[in-house]
């Protein structure tokens, strides 16, 4: 088993062009190097025991948020997370939100 080393937590929402791109984005990472795993940012959400336990346990945190809501972002620092980097599409790369639920 390969122990993770660094863990995305992405936005992964497909209810947006961003949301959707932080979702590609990850798993071409993923695909690419063999130590790096997506957190499951849903789980996290709703407090799950175990898996906010295994992220705590990661050395390395990313977080890739689509748009200014920051969603991925807020719930890292609500759990009390540490992240090394945060990129969000829309604020730092200038990528506009479009879809039907672009807030």
């Amino acid at each position: 088993m390969i122990m993770i080393k660094i863990g995305l937590l992405a936005c992964n929402s497909r209810a947006s062009n961003t949301g959707e791109l932080t979702g590609a984005a990850a798993t071409e990472i993923v695909r690419e190097y063999n130590d790096v795993g997506i957190l499951s940012l849903p789980a996290l959400a709703n407090g799950v025991a175990r898996q906010v336990a295994m992220a705590k346990e990661i050395s390395h945190i990313i977080v890739i948020d689509g748009c200014k809501n920051s969603c991925a972002k807020k719930i890292a620092d609500r759990l009390g997370l540490k992240y090394d980097a945060c990129l969000n599409l829309g604020e730092d790369l200038g990528i506009r939100k479009i879809g039907h639920f672009s807030t």
